[in-house]
């Protein structure tokens, strides 16, 4: 009688033993791909952070160009800006506002 539990217990470990080892190795094939996932959303989430930060500059750019132009009267500037689609209005002397630019975005 205990012989016969003896195969069966050998032959049930055995299966669970393999079936740990399955699963250990699926996890470490999940946890390599969760982490080039992350990689690939943080690489993301950089472009987006410095896109962020690049608009920024190239708002106060364009701003200095447009009153830059129109401190100036340089129509070369103007007509440069107004080829890219950035169009601006002079405020009226006596405000002595910088000058407002408008364009693509």
């Amino acid at each position: 009688m205990i012989q016969g539990k003896v195969p069966a217990l050998f032959w049930l470990s055995t299966v669970l033993a393999g079936l740990s080892i399955i699963l250990v190795v699926s996890n470490g094939l999940l946890f390599l791909s969760n982490q080039e996932s992350q990689a690939t959303i943080n690489r993301r989430q950089q472009f987006i952070n410095q896109s962020v930060q690049l608009g920024r500059v190239n708002e106060a750019l364009v701003r200095t160009l447009a009153t830059v132009a129109a401190n100036n009267k340089d129509d070369q500037l103007r007509d440069l800006l107004a080829q890219h689609g950035i169009t601006f209005q002079v405020a009226p002397a006596d405000g002595q506002a910088p000058a407002t630019a408008s364009g693509k975005k």
